[in-house]
């Protein structure tokens, strides 16, 4: 565990601040103090259980499984999804106001993981006027190289139209992807990975005995509006009403943060 004072959005550097605009990701350390992080790491191991999940990969091994939609799930994973902190740093590296837009409770089983492809998360993302929307990935254990930490391309969300990758799941197809260094990032419990949604990132497998155990959660821009990606999976938004591609995504169901 970390020692010392948690950091806050207005504790944040703006070294911080400047690497995570020109990079597409940050590290921010001790955003959860020790109370926190046992709280959300008991009731995320609850609700795992209790939860039905999803999985990426085949037969007895995955990439890792889910349980989408967690802050519409449990109170506890609500209160991590618009925490304050998280939250205001989040808004602070996007410099704009943000909503909420939904999480997940990830799992990495220890000993049989496969690997996260490298890849971007704005496909797979039902909105639009999202050129500040962020990923916070906040860890509940530690994750070390050895259990699956994620690795970033820095300046990859920064890449033009006609050099951004057309696939999202085969983004080193491109040369100007697949030349640009990769940096991995191990956290301790309590840290919080940031990372725009064109940034590419990647994970490692789970050789541990430990289960790696985070929580995934999205924020869009204030005036993101509903588009159909065309997977239903993705479409399908619980507790959200009916939804028209062109209307804005507010109210309760994707409150404002920060």
């Amino acid at each position: 565990m970390h020692s010392g004072a948690l950091v806050t959005a207005r504790d944040l550097a703006e070294e911080a601040v400047r690497r995570y605009r020109e990079d597409g990701f940050v590290h921010v350390r001790q955003v959860l103090g020790e109370p926190e992080i046992a709280e959300f790491h008991e009731d995320a191991m609850e609700l795992l259980e209790r939860e039905q999940r999803t999985g990426w990969g085949a037969g007895d091994r995955t990439v890792l499984e889910f349980v989408a939609d967690s802050q519409l799930k449990s109170e506890a994973m609500r209160r991590l999804a618009v925490h304050p902190v998280i939250t205001g740093i989040a808004e602070r590296l996007a410099g704009v106001p943000l909503r909420l837009f939904k999480q997940e409770l990830l799992l990495k089983e220890a000993g049989r993981s496969l690997p996260t492809d490298a890849h971007f998360d704005e496909f797979a993302l039902p909105f639009t006027a999202a050129p500040s929307g962020l990923t916070a990935w906040v860890a509940l254990v530690d994750v070390p190289m050895e259990r699956g930490c994620m690795t970033f391309v820095p300046g990859s969300h920064l890449l033009p139209p006609s050099q951004r990758p057309q696939d999202a799941w085969e983004p080193f197809g491109r040369p100007e992807v697949r030349w640009l260094p990769r940096v991995a990032v191990p956290v301790r419990a309590g840290d919080c990975t940031f990372h725009h949604i064109r940034t590419v990132h990647s994970a490692g497998v789970n050789a541990t005995g430990v289960p790696r155990v985070s929580a995934s959660t999205v924020y869009m821009d204030d005036g993101a509006i509903y588009r159909k990606t065309g997977n239903r999976g993705l479409d399908e938004l619980p507790e959200a009403g009916e939804l028209t591609p062109g209307r804005r995504l507010d109210g309760a169901r994707f409150p404002r943060v920060g």
